[in-house]
């Protein structure tokens, strides 16, 4: 009786014991995942989306099978189409027939239909629509922006032609019939960019009221000071007016809206503020920043792909940035499957998952196998 009594006294002892080892345990293996999440991060697994080019939009249909089941095979998550630009649609914009492509006119399809309702029955659609307006400036000389040296652009209009005027309402309509009428996930609008134009006078009244200056900023020379951070803060708020606008219409219509920005080489820390595209003032207005990681057209490794991703991850949530990587390279050459492949690892690992592959007729059989090899390892 006494030995049993004694074991009954000693069992509590080995159960603390067995607690303190399973407390201790968790503690470990808590701390071991939260290393892992540190690294490697949930939120970077590839969420892979292709920008569909062609090199023909009226002989594409006949290569829209072959390319679907790539996309298929490589995993790639969302397709996004071109729209065209305001002035050269390749959709059938009622009551604006003026304004339909020369491909839309010659073989009465409605491109953006088609593809929309095709790829949204297994992807996500994102639709991209084109700010260039050369057709419109040529109609419109007036609307143009004037460059710091005094030029008019042939491709963009004036920022506050875009903010306030005839352009950015038509834009806007674009905006509304686009997001009403076709199945997508997403609106992208791409090719904003103020660097070396938007100088005009209209411009430059707003500059003026936004600042409280009497003149823009200028060199000894004279010129315009086209690097003063003032300027790129004052342009960003405006497009930001626009921005804030155009979200409420394709929200009203359950889209989402994206901004394609650009990176600034010479320091990230920039953000391209200096061409209106300000990361933080775009992101308060926009659903996701699309940045685009041309690398290989700046002479850089596609490794700098996760020092971009780690700058912005960090600053920003991940979540709500794409970093694009493009195929280009300088002398009209194209990343080699390699590269591309390392470029998106490198994007991963510095925690951005969210990749947009551009353009697509310039992806080979071993880029689709580079996209499939990464996909799978990341998600697999």
């Amino acid at each position: 009786m006494e030995q049993a009594g004694s074991d009954r006294h000693c069992k509590p002892r080995r159960d603390s014991k067995a607690i303190i080892c399973g407390i201790a345990c968790c503690f470990i293996v808590i701390f071991i995942l939260l290393v892992i999440s540190i690294w490697y991060p949930a939120s970077t697994s590839p969420a892979l989306t292709v920008r569909v080019d062609f090199s023909s939009l009226e002989s594409s249909r006949e290569e829209i099978p072959a390319l679907e089941e790539k996309m298929k095979s490589a995993g790639v998550s969302t397709v996004a189409l071109g729209a065209g630009r305001l002035d050269w649609n390749y959709f059938k914009w009622k009551n604006h027939e003026n304004y339909w492509s020369q491909d839309v006119q010659d073989t009465g399809i409605d491109f953006l239909a088609e593809d929309s309702k095709r790829f949204s029955k297994w992807a996500n659609v994102d639709i991209v629509v084109d700010l260039y307006a050369p057709n419109y400036i040529r109609e419109h000389p007036n609307s143009s922006a004037i460059s710091w040296l005094g030029e008019p652009s042939s491709n963009l209009v004036s920022t506050m032609e875009l903010v306030e005027g005839d352009f950015g309402e038509q834009i806007l309509q674009m905006l509304e019939y686009i997001s009403t009428n076709y199945p997508a996930n997403s609106i992208s609008l791409t090719e904003l960019a103020y660097y070396t134009d938007g100088y005009g006078d209209d411009d430059k009244a707003a500059y003026m009221s936004y600042t409280g200056r009497d003149d823009w900023p200028r060199l000894p020379n004279g010129l315009i000071n086209i690097d003063d951070p003032s300027i790129g803060e004052w342009r960003s708020y405006e497009v930001g007016r626009f921005l804030d606008r155009a979200a409420k219409i394709v929200h009203k219509n359950d889209k989402k809206l994206y901004m394609d920005v650009e990176v600034s080489w010479d320091d990230l820390s920039k953000e391209s503020t200096e061409k209106g595209q300000s990361y933080h003032v775009m992101l308060e207005h926009v659903d996701k920043i699309v940045i685009w990681d041309y690398f290989g057209l700046k002479g850089y490794d596609p490794e700098v792909t996760r020092e971009i991703a780690h700058e912005y991850g960090q600053k920003y949530d991940p979540s709500r940035i794409i970093i694009s990587i493009g195929l280009w390279k300088s002398g009209n050459d194209i990343l080699s499957s390699e590269e591309l492949k390392q470029a998106m690892q490198s994007s991963i690992r510095g925690g951005i998952g969210n990749l947009w592959i551009t353009p697509s007729h310039y992806l080979s059989d071993d880029h689709w196998e580079a996209l499939s090899e990464v996909n799978m390892s990341y998600s697999g």
